[in-house]
């Protein structure tokens, strides 16, 4: 009986833990507001130039910037709830939408994401052949 109890308690304290880690798109995405400068950036396997290239996020989309110059404006959804966490772009227009994975830990944040019209990519990786886009990326001081 009381080996039963002791089970049934650790089952308990389990399912509270689970429960209280629910995955939350609302607080990753406030996580990642704020401004981020991109260390490294690979596609197609290429490493890419990105001194000087920020991505600076709102808790709905985030805009990207060589320098002082503004470029593109991407809407995005997370879905932090799956491994690796998930995030869809919606560059509007006829770019479509992208699909993609994210990993955050602390000031550092990986994107890494497939051409629009390509398969989501499951690993943090980008190789020759797969139109996939790796960005490391560091947040800013300031």
């Amino acid at each position: 009986m009381c080996r039963r109890l002791v089970v049934l308690m650790l089952f308990a304290a389990a399912t509270a833990s689970a429960e209280d880690k629910k995955a939350d798109p609302k607080a990753d995405a406030a996580a990642l507001k704020g401004v981020w400068e991109i260390v490294s950036m690979t596609h197609d396997g290429k490493e890419m130039r990105s001194t000087g290239r920020t991505l600076v996020f709102t808790e709905k989309e985030f805009t990207a910037f060589s320098g002082e110059k503004q470029g593109r404006t991407v809407a995005f959804t997370l879905d932090p709830s799956t491994e690796p966490k998930r995030i869809d772009l919606d560059r509007g227009g006829e770019d479509g939408k992208a699909f993609g994975i994210y990993a955050l830990d602390k000031d550092e944040l990986k994107l890494c994401y497939a051409a629009p019209g390509t398969r989501r990519p499951t690993a943090f990786e980008s190789k020759e052949g797969q139109k996939v886009f790796l960005l490391v990326l560091k947040r800013t001081k300031g």
